[in-house]
């Protein structure tokens, strides 16, 4: 038997100040837990468990939200062709991603192929007036997915999912993916989703990457076309003139082994009729890189100038910054009148005293045309520690690893 914990608690101290001119102290900490013990009965059966905690200890409420990021799971392996998971758990299973109170279960019934179906409750929505930490889901929801995979180079799925919500069918997507990785040469990756309750494609994605060989230049491509996320209960889906967002992206990157390199990135967002784009290049260097870039069209202009180092000093620390530079604009061909100056940077010192143990102090600044000081603190501490029938202890597979 065997087991590991992993904790991240971090903590913000800012200081905010109203229109009204009254200032507002904030101390947030952020605890996030995650956890696995695994060898029980015999080897078949694992716990795994993650949790997240936010408190806001200055408000005069102490805010406290107990259920952000909660998973909990018994996963058990049978034999290598049947495992399963039953508890809450995030399942993202082709077309359909979200948080399910259930069962997953997954059968290898031959090597090239795989079958996986899940279902029960979607977990509760938490929201600031309806805290629900604890309790199960009520809206049923269940799917299914085939996977092929002939070759280590070659994979293909296809899924379906029911989805309820509030007592009504919410979306049952149908989705189909194919992975294709050549070794150095390419990987290449599409999915489609079709929703048969609303009948309409939802989403269109493809993204390859190409590289000759180790060392030379790698050419990445990237395509989404996707329509707003709005299920079937929604209220906003009896709208029939939804707009569709497509993305094209594409980017090529060159870095020796020295460090020395460079990368150029185009990137084109296109709603309707209303286009937005951005070119943008960067000069790397063994300790950071700095760059450049521009976007125009309707959603407004923007001049961009980027940098950062990280630099290991020492084996047990790590120092970091950089600071980014910007003049927008809200429309296109604004006069200089309308230009506003954006400037943000940030400091870090990263300490790793012995194995497990990792501790960040940092510092962050914005100055745009509604704040001209605002300065936020950050202090956050991991910890990494297993142990099993012959060890126990910190481990060096922490969260620095």
């Amino acid at each position: 038997m065997s087991w590991w914990l992993n904790l991240r608690s971090t903590a913000y101290l800012f200081q905010e100040e109203e229109r009204s001119g009254a200032t507002l102290d904030r101390f947030g900490g952020y605890q996030q837990v995650d956890g696995a013990l695994s060898g029980l009965a015999g080897g078949l059966v694992s716990i795994r468990a993650s949790g997240r905690v936010y408190d806001d200890l200055y408000l005069s409420e102490k805010e406290n939200d107990r259920a952000r990021l909660t998973t909990a799971y018994a996963a058990i392996d049978w034999s290598p062709s049947l495992s399963a998971r039953l508890g809450r758990q995030f399942l993202h299973e082709g077309a359909a991603g979200l948080t399910v109170d259930g069962a997953w279960l997954a059968l290898h019934p031959h090597a090239d192929w795989e079958m996986r179906g899940w279902g029960g409750v979607r977990a509760p929505i938490l929201l600031p007036y309806r805290d629900r930490v604890g309790d199960f889901g009520e809206d049923p929801v269940l799917g299914t997915r085939v996977l092929y995979k002939p070759c280590p180079f070659f994979k293909s799925s296809l899924s379906y999912a029911y989805l309820e919500r509030d007592d009504r069918v919410s979306a049952r997507p149908l989705g189909f993916e194919t992975v294709v990785r050549m070794k150095f040469d390419l990987r290449a990756t599409g999915r489609v989703s079709y929703d048969l309750l609303q009948e309409r494609w939802t989403r269109a994605e493809a993204i390859a990457q190409w590289r000759r060989k180790p060392g030379c230049p790698v050419f990445t491509a990237q395509f989404v076309d996707r329509y707003p996320s709005v299920d079937g209960a929604s209220y906003f889906s009896r709208f029939s003139h939804i707009e569709r967002a497509r993305l094209a992206r594409g980017s090529v990157r060159y870095e020796h082994r020295t460090g020395f390199g460079g990368e150029v990135e185009c990137m084109g967002a296109f709603v309707d009729e209303r286009t937005s784009t951005r070119i943008g290049g960067a000069l790397l260097f063994p300790v950071g890189r700095v760059g450049y870039s521009a976007r125009v069209g309707d959603a407004g202009e923007e001049s961009r100038w980027f940098g950062d180092v990280r630099v290991r000093a020492v084996p047990w620390l790590w120092l970091e910054g950089g600071a980014t530079l910007s003049t927008y604009a809200l429309f296109e061909d604004a006069p200089e009148s309308a230009e506003r100056d954006l400037t943000s940077a940030f400091g870090r010192v990263r300490l790793l005293p012995v194995s497990g143990v990792a501790l960040t102090l940092e510092v962050q600044s914005v100055e745009n045309p509604f704040y001209e000081e605002d300065f936020r603190f950050l202090g956050g501490l991991d910890l990494a520690l297993s142990g099993g029938i012959n060890r126990w202890g910190l481990t060096r597979n922490g969260w620095f690893r």
